[in-house]
């Protein structure tokens, strides 16, 4: 009778158990020094090797000939146990038996010692699942069990045990396995089965089952069964999981960041018409936004990740992310995560509500998130840090030694005063004068946000803000203008006149576009 690969390749004692050495140490010793303890607890995420260890240390403490602290695999017992037909070893599904009557009916079969093996266990999967009155019922037996019977909980949401529990168990938390470590189990298993796989699409698999082995076997049988000449290559497994080349998916990603809306709904609408899974690109590009953070932050551990990306995409992403602020990429993972929530409760409109978050992706202006706002910021103040360079100031002369005469400085030919700029006319002078003064009234939000929106000009003497009726009359305050003045004399370096000017009420040509709309944000 065929069986599935996890199934097949289920581990046999402690040592085959890969990724969790720190739990198989524990259980080798303890079996070995015949101290096992009468209740564990096993959490962990799904396929990382909870039910196998259950299952090895049930075969360890009723083997008749351990080893080491491992079952021997050929005795009696333990080949009652693997065949299924041991009595004294149950395995009891949790999420379809929770009521409290089959805890009742459990406690009174722990009564009779076992027919056949040392000790009696039960090997309870899915814990969580029993309800408040399963678990009131199973504190007393589980706190003192007779000495023949052993408790194995499995669980993968700890969070749902009660401390109650907890507290009578040994707890074992079981890691997320190694890429490389599942990278490596599936090339052996693909050589034993006789399965032609390239590296590179064992390392695909691997990235594809998150930690899991059991989930990363169980895509290994499907890509196997779903290649047409037999060999499994990285674009046979992206065909088979309906996944996007990463390659396209990041090609898609960089015309986003560069605002390009119709390239990047003709990429979406390609990927669609080739049959790719949606949801699928969705998650791509939400892992994808979270790679960029790490290589703009943390370049140095982006190295493990990036081998999963081909050279181009490599290339694409690095542009991206020494293009966008941290703030802009923030604002995507926000819109992609809420296309994502949208998409598990609307599935007939997949294909729309992806172009939706790709459009505001592509401009932040249609986006009235606060996010969205703070990539505008963000966008401006790293525009205004690359046109107006900071220059250092001279240094100061040093002073002349005790008791000798200060040396008279040269006479120098008088300096022309500077040509001063065209009224009213934006220059780097202007960019860098309200960057500063922007950066003077962020303490005074109320302030603050009328005057990023404004239009502010310099004539003269004269600091000139164009606004609108509800910023004439915030900003037309004494007390308001009185603390622009001061915050305009702290980034000019001089003392100026605040005129403050209703932008809809002016007349004569005067200036209607804002900060943002200067600078193309």
């Amino acid at each position: 009778m065929y069986k599935a690969l996890y199934r097949k390749w289920r581990s046999k004692n402690f040592d085959e158990v890969i990724g969790q050495e720190h739990i198989t140490t524990v259980l080798k010793r303890q079996s070995a020094e015949g101290k096992v303890s009468h209740a564990y607890l096993f959490c962990g995420t799904r396929g990382t090797g909870k039910t196998s260890c259950a299952k090895i240390l049930a075969k360890a403490v009723n083997c008749l000939s351990p080893v080491d602290g491992n079952p021997c695999g050929t005795c009696e017992s333990c080949l009652a146990i693997d065949s299924g037909t041991a009595t004294d070893v149950l395995e009891i599904d949790a999420a379809s038996n929770n009521s409290v009557d089959n805890i009742r009916d459990l406690r009174d079969e722990v009564l009779y010692p076992p027919s056949q093996l040392k000790k009696r266990v039960y090997i309870v999967d899915e814990v969580h699942m029993l309800s408040g009155s399963a678990f009131n019922a199973l504190l007393k037996t589980l706190e003192e069990p007779p000495e023949y019977v052993m408790f194995i909980l499995a669980t993968t949401e700890l969070d749902k045990i009660p401390p109650t529990i907890l507290s009578r168990c040994q707890r074992y938390e079981f890691r997320r396995i190694d890429s490389d470590d599942i990278r490596d189990h599936i090339l052996k298993v693909s050589s034993e089965e006789s399965i032609e796989i390239d590296r590179e699409a064992a390392a695909l698999i691997a990235r594809f089952a998150d930690g899991g082995m059991r989930d990363a076997l169980s895509l290994l049988e499907s890509c196997s069964a779903g290649t047409a000449d037999g060999r499994i290559t990285p674009e046979s497994v992206m065909n088979q999981l309906g996944a996007t080349d990463n390659t396209a998916v990041a090609g898609l990603y960089l015309s986003v960041s560069r605002g390009d809306i119709p390239a990047s709904l003709a990429e979406i609408d390609r990927l669609h018409r080739s049959a790719k899974n949606l949801s699928s690109l969705l998650d791509e590009l939400i892992a994808m936004t979270r790679d960029l953070l790490v290589i703009k932050y943390s370049p140095s551990n982006f190295a493990k990740t990036g081998g999963f990306y081909s050279r181009e995409a490599d290339m694409y992403l690095r542009e991206i992310a020494s293009g966008s602020s941290g703030e802009k990429l923030l604002y995507y993972a926000s819109v992609l995560e809420d296309a994502q929530s949208r998409m598990s409760r609307y599935a007939m409109n997949r294909k729309t509500l992806i172009e939706t978050a790709i459009i505001r992706m592509c401009d932040v202006r249609l986006d009235e998130d606060p996010r969205a706002l703070l990539a505008r910021i963000a966008e401006i103040e790293r525009r205004l840090s690359a046109a107006s360079p900071v220059t250092a100031l001279p240094e100061a002369p040093a002073a002349p030694p005790t008791g000798q005469e200060p040396v008279p400085a040269p006479d120098l030919p008088e300096k022309k005063p500077e040509k001063p700029l065209p009224a009213e006319k934006p220059s780097e002078d202007y960019c860098s004068f309200s960057a500063e003064l922007l950066d003077v009234l962020r303490d005074r939000m109320d302030l603050y946000s009328f005057a990023q929106a404004s239009d502010i000009r310099i004539a003269g003497d004269t600091v000139k803000i164009y606004t609108d009726y509800i910023g004439s009359t915030v900003m037309g305050t004494p007390e308001a203008t009185a603390i622009i003045r001061a915050a305009a004399a702290s980034a000019g370096g001089r003392q100026f006149k605040i005129d403050i000017i209703d932008r809809s009420a002016s007349a004569g040509g005067e200036a209607q576009t804002s900060l943002l709309d200067t600078l193309g944000l």
